[in-house]
């Protein structure tokens, strides 16, 4: 999933949302063992290595232990949810794209997706990694990387095929 369109929708999302945006691959049977696999840790600082923000290689990553609250996305829903992230959402520095502009980079990411079979996505409630307590107020657990903020800019959306798994991370705040 690493290329010139993936890159342009991450970069994307993060001028708009104010994210550090991460892709996590890897391969599980659902969302759910994805993210209880002792190698996510590893996976989510690979991708936050990936990206360049070195964010999140300090301190263990801990997965909450709260079940995965997932809503099925069909293609049209998924789309509709990058476009929401590039025109739409929260963005504290007025960065939004018009659908013009940001309709050419979802495609070209989501021709990505095309070859190889179908997808089936998934929204889900972003409350499976620790908090920063941004906008709860609320400390994150004593010892754990906290990735999310709080706020309506934090998303995850699993995107499966097969055994194949992705999970797309948005934690955008001011």
């Amino acid at each position: 999933m690493n290329g010139p369109e993936t890159d342009a929708l991450l970069s994307a999302v993060d001028t708009v949302m104010n994210s550090n945006t991460l892709l996590v691959t890897g391969r599980a049977d659902s969302p759910e063992a994805f993210v209880r696999d002792p190698a996510f840790p590893d996976r989510v600082r690979a991708a936050d290595e990936t990206r360049g923000w070195f964010n999140l290689q300090d301190e263990p990553i801990t997965v909450l232990p709260v079940p995965l609250t997932l809503t099925r996305l069909d293609r049209r829903g998924f789309r509709a949810r990058l476009l929401w992230m590039l025109c739409d959402s929260f963005s504290p520095y007025r960065k939004h794209l018009t659908p013009a502009e940001a309709e050419p980079i979802v495609d070209s990411f989501l021709s990505l997706l095309a070859g190889g079979g179908d997808w089936t996505y998934w929204d889900a409630n972003p409350d499976f990694l620790p908090s920063t307590g941004y906008y709860s107020h609320v400390d994150p657990p004593p010892g754990t990387t906290a990735y999310f903020d709080g706020g309506d800019s934090d998303t995850a959306t699993f995107l499966c095929r097969g055994d194949e798994v992705i999970l797309l991370l948005t934690n955008g705040s001011p």
